[in-house]
């Protein structure tokens, strides 16, 4: 109990942003996790064996704890590959893989070729997750916005929750290459409590380690993001139906991969809910945090965004593309196409999978992002691109690759209109600029696939220390393309040599 007052008064406070009614949620989450926890423990005392262990000559049951069947590009396509990823250096016959879900008949469209259990669950998750942490051996968390409260506060109490209980269970978990950014005080101190118990902490970036590190989260594991490695729909696939959707074949493709950064966050607001208001309610007791003065912003955010679309289209006599990574983006994609004069395409993932969306963006001349799996996804085909970002995740691999000083704006600055003016005319007039930052992907590239193998060969070697007996699929740890979902023969060499460098 010292410890847990001790770690209070130590804990920071990055944002000063907690609302009363996540704070609620989060005392209502942790309340559970230590009640069911210990009830469940009790309970078994009597030999009723509600709490599932594993045993030798079973099939080892992963629970991954994911935001699926939501229509979010990146979020679908980094659990494909982690899905993928699994199986391959488990191997099949030694692991089940058990998906939570928030819509079933999307996750069945999605992830119709992944070897994978879907798990349906309620969006009030308490008692779902509960219940599938009990039948599982092991707990992953899967989605990439795992330790971050700027999409939801309780998004990151689902991912909590679950690891708290699988401590209080007995039950391994790791974190699958996620991110973490900064939080608030009792954000932070939730994620130490509920966190600190986990078997290993797994990142995508350096800095998501520092921040584990700021609230006594130490020892992370840096590996990058998992859907490098995702295989896209041929080029030729993505040539045929841009021209579907009304492109010539001929004009340079600009695309804009468009959202609404005004939206964030979603909190459960229960008094609404009991109201039955229905204004900017997300789902159930979720509502977005969007004011008056929020739309106000997001009005001028599109008008901008359109504005520079027209000019570049008329400038360079280029194809406008505008592109919905999420379900929530393509509302906001048809709101700059209202204000456009140029008629734009629009690629949306309420229409097209993570590979298809792939295989459009490889054929780009240029992309403008605010989606860090636009980026991810467009790298692979040495897209060059600018980052518009409003936090770390885009940040970091520009940081990362030296493309931040010259590619990189931040969607708060006043002089942002001609700024991106700027950095979109020097990456369409000079070749010799187009080919320096083609180049750099091009070297970053199998830094980003060996990564990707040393992560399959960190789930090994967590599962062998776990579960000693379980006997998993012999490969080559020296193998990149046998620790890794996908290997681009052209990058075949390259990657086996980063990786030997890097292990």
């Amino acid at each position: 109990m010292l410890e847990f007052f001790r770690k209070w008064r130590q804990i920071p406070d990055f944002t000063h942003t907690a609302n009363f009614f996540d704070v609620l949620y989060g005392i209502i989450g942790w309340s559970l996790v230590q009640v069911l926890g210990y009830g469940v423990r009790f309970l078994d005392l009597f030999g009723l064996g509600l709490n599932r262990k594993w045993k030798p000559g079973e099939k080892l049951q992963v629970l991954f704890l994911a935001y699926s069947g939501a229509r979010n590009t990146g979020a679908e396509v980094r659990v494909a590959e982690c899905i993928d990823q699994v199986n391959q250096v488990l191997g099949e016959d030694a692991v089940d893989i058990n998906m939570t879900t928030l819509n079933l008949e999307e996750a069945q469209e999605y992830f119709k070729h992944n070897k994978v259990n879907l798990m349906p669950m309620n969006y009030v998750f308490f008692w779902d997750v509960f219940k599938f942490v009990l039948k599982n051996h092991m707990v992953v968390l899967v989605e990439g916005s795992c330790w971050k409260e700027n999409f939801a506060a309780a998004l990151l109490l689902f991912f909590l929750y679950g690891v708290g209980l699988a401590e209080k269970l007995g039950k391994p978990s790791f974190s699958y290459a996620v991110d973490a950014g900064q939080m608030n005080k009792f954000n932070n101190f939730l994620s130490w409590n509920l966190s600190k118990g986990m078997t290993r902490l797994i990142t995508r970036t350096q800095p998501a380690k520092e921040v584990l590190e700021k609230i006594f989260l130490p020892g992370a594991i840096v590996r990058v993001d998992t859907a490098w490695t995702l295989r896209p729909n041929p080029p030729d696939w993505g040539i045929a139906t841009l021209k579907k959707l009304g492109w010539d074949g001929q004009k340079p493709l600009v695309g804009l991969a468009m959202q609404n950064f005004f939206w964030w966050p979603v909190i459960p607001d229960f008094v609404r809910f009991l109201k039955g208001d229905k204004e900017y309610n997300y789902r159930l007791i979720y509502y977005y945090d969007y004011d008056e003065e929020d739309r106000k912003k997001y009005q001028k955010w599109a008008a901008m965004l359109a504005g520079l679309m027209d000019w570049v289209t008329e400038k360079y006599q280029v194809q406008p593309v505008l592109v919905a990574m999420e379900a929530l983006d393509e509302t906001s994609c048809k709101d700059v196409m209202a204000l456009m004069k140029h008629q734009p395409l629009l690629v949306s993932c309420n229409q097209f999978v993570g590979v298809e969306i792939a295989s459009m963006l490889r054929n780009l001349h240029l992309l403008v992002t605010t989606r860090y799996h636009a980026m991810v996804l467009s790298m692979p085909g040495l897209i060059p691109f600018i980052g518009l970002s409003r936090d770390e995740r885009i940040r970091g691999v520009m940081l990362e690759t030296k493309l931040y000083e010259d590619y990189y704006a931040d969607y708060s600055r006043d002089d942002l209109p001609e700024l991106l003016r700027q950095k979109v005319s020097r990456l369409m007039e000079d070749q010799a600029e187009r080919e320096r930052m083609k180049k750099i992907i091009r070297e970053w590239l199998p830094y980003y696939f060996a990564q990707m193998a040393r992560l399959g060969l960190d789930i090994r070697k967590i599962v062998q220390e776990c579960f000693p007996a379980l006997k998993l699929k012999p490969l080559d740890e020296n193998d990149p393309a046998q620790l890794e979902p996908f290997v681009p023969p052209e990058l075949k060499q390259d990657i086996r040599k980063k990786y030997l460098e890097l292990n």
